[in-house]
């Protein structure tokens, strides 16, 4: 019987085959006739060894099997085969670059073997990284997309490795290459890019130093299919042919020595129809290359624009040069202690700022040093990452009449976390809120004791959303109350909570089932992000 053949049959009938197959054997080992008395003892020895033999081979035989059978029996082999490849696309995760990380459960036993290496989205993640795994990943995906990841100072080492790439270009969906040192690398690396890439989709070139010599008259971008969507630059000019491009929705540039002109880069936006986010981080060569000669801000198409301030002169030239639509997203964030965002805000023109269609939205990371954020209506987040509490009274957030989400990223190293001064969250500057969203490791019971403890404030909150928060069975009985208790009131009823945790520190199946009778939408997941759309 086969192996597969065993795997549908129930626990007692694989006994009872396994005995019936014993039971036989051992019956054909009682009806081999005995020698008569007055055989040569060398004769009756030597059917003694055959039948010894005979023995062992049937032992042999029947002791691997028994094992196989034996392990369908553990519940890790009674999965559907399709769970397991579900599971080992979690295990990869957002930062993975190859199948590295899948490799253990592929040793579990043949049956994970079978499943795992049978799915081709499994080893999708290309890196040249490994050139074993590369070869075997190849061999197993098939003709799915791929996601590659070049790494240009392995590929100075071992150039012959991505020769195993060459049947596969056409299939390449997402194109990440790191450790540039020149545009004539990459052609070295792929000499017929991007022609020969024409379902590209996504493509990350990343150059880590501002010194890198680009030669300008070489420009391979000038045949990039209309596929592409997604394209990343970190210290890579912009190229003519790039600042042609006009399908692409997501653009990330990060220059930290950038030489065009902020005219340039707002024809690019302009012109761009289809973009629709945004996120730039550039620090000009020269001060005069970050004004613009435009009367106006340029108006365009982004639903989302990020402005990672390096400088604040950059930041509010940036903020001041480009008009946002109505409804867009406007981030403005910072990881430098002393850039001084407090200036930011106030040295960009407010009335710019304030003419934003609501709902806008307003975010910065920093270190809180007394910072007076105003205006415009619409969405806020503030995110910090301070050493000790979050100091709400340190920025009075004026005018909030009409804030209707309020995300809060507080990201404080362990180290510096204190169970003292914990903040407390005022909701009474967001009379209009719908959305709350708490990024933070925090004991809600006492973020939020002020919120739960009066159900009919904030008559229009109706989604709370919580990441890496720490829920205690307390809080879920508080938040189960004050749901209960909105629907008597006449504040709008609580629709959707969201809870999302990295490790899975959620509150109990029975918790989670008490505040489903209250709430139509109670969404737990494991997770780094919160939903964009809550």
């Amino acid at each position: 019987m086969s192996l597969e053949a065993a795997r549908n049959l129930s626990i007692p009938d694989l006994f009872r085959v396994l005995n019936e197959k014993l039971n036989l054997e051992c019956t054909r080992l009682q009806e081999t006739p005995l020698l008569p008395v007055v055989t040569p003892a060398s004769e009756v020895e030597s059917k003694i060894l055959s039948i010894e033999d005979k023995a062992r081979d049937i032992l042999e035989k029947f002791i691997p099997s028994f094992r196989n059978l034996w392990n369908l029996l553990q519940p890790v082999n009674r999965l559907p085969q399709e769970i397991l490849p579900h599971i080992a696309r979690h295990l990869l995760g957002e930062n993975a670059v190859d199948a590295r990380p899948v490799i253990p459960m592929t040793h579990v036993c043949r049956y994970w073997r079978e499943s795992i290496i049978s799915a081709p989205e499994i080893w999708t993640l290309i890196s040249n990284s490994q050139s074993e795994l590369m070869t075997r990943s190849l061999a197993r995906v098939k003709a799915s997309r791929l996601s590659v990841s070049i790494d240009m100072h392995s590929f100075r080492v071992d150039p012959g490795t991505l020769g195993l790439l060459t049947p596969y270009l056409q299939n390449i969906d997402s194109l990440n290459v790191s450790d540039l040192m020149g545009i004539e690398e990459l052609t070295r690396a792929l000499p017929a890019f991007p022609q020969s890439t024409p379902n590209l989709r996504s493509l990350k070139l990343h150059c880590a130093y501002t010194s890198a010599k680009w030669n300008p008259t070489v420009d391979p971008f000038g045949s990039l299919g209309r596929t592409l969507k997604r394209l990343s630059l970190l210290n890579v000019p912009l190229y003519p042919s790039i600042l042609s491009l006009g399908n692409l929705t997501d653009l990330n540039l990060r220059h930290y020595s950038f030489d065009d002109r902020m005219d340039t880069l707002l024809t690019f936006l302009e012109h761009n129809r289809s973009l629709e986010k945004a996120t730039l981080d550039i620090r000009f060569t020269e001060a005069s290359h970050r004004l613009s000669r435009r009367a106006a801000p340029t108006a365009n198409s982004l639903r989302h624009l990020s402005i990672l301030c390096n400088h604040p002169m950059n930041a509010q030239a940036l903020v001041s040069s480009i008009a946002l639509r109505r409804g867009a997203h406007l981030e403005i964030s910072s990881l430098d202690r002393n850039t001084g965002l407090n200036d930011v805000l106030s040295d960009i023109s407010l009335a710019h700022l304030s003419n934003l269609p609501s709902p806008a939205f307003l975010g910065y990371e920093s270190y809180p040093r007394n910072i007076r954020l105003r205006g415009p209506n619409g969405s806020f987040s503030f995110s910090c990452f301070p050493s000790a509490g979050i100091p709400f009274e340190e920025f009075p957030l004026l005018p909030l009449t009409n804030v209707r989400e309020f995300r809060l990223r507080h990201r404080t190293p362990q180290r510096h976390r204190s169970s003292h001064n914990l903040p407390v969250f005022n909701p009474s500057p967001f009379p209009a809120l719908e959305t709350l969203a708490v990024e933070c490791d925090i004991d809600l019971l006492q973020f939020l004791s002020t919120l739960l403890s009066k159900p009919p404030i904030l008559p229009s909150l109706k989604t709370l959303a919580f990441l890496n928060c720490v829920i205690t069975e307390e809080f879920m009985e508080k938040l189960t109350q004050f749901a209960s208790d909105r629907v008597n009131t006449t504040s709008a009823r609580l629709h959707h909570v969201v809870i999302v945790h990295e490790n899975g520190m959620f509150p109990s199946a029975a918790s989670i089932h008490a505040l489903g009778k209250h709430v139509p939408v109670v969404d737990v997941r494991f997770g780094t992000i919160l939903p964009v759309d809550l």
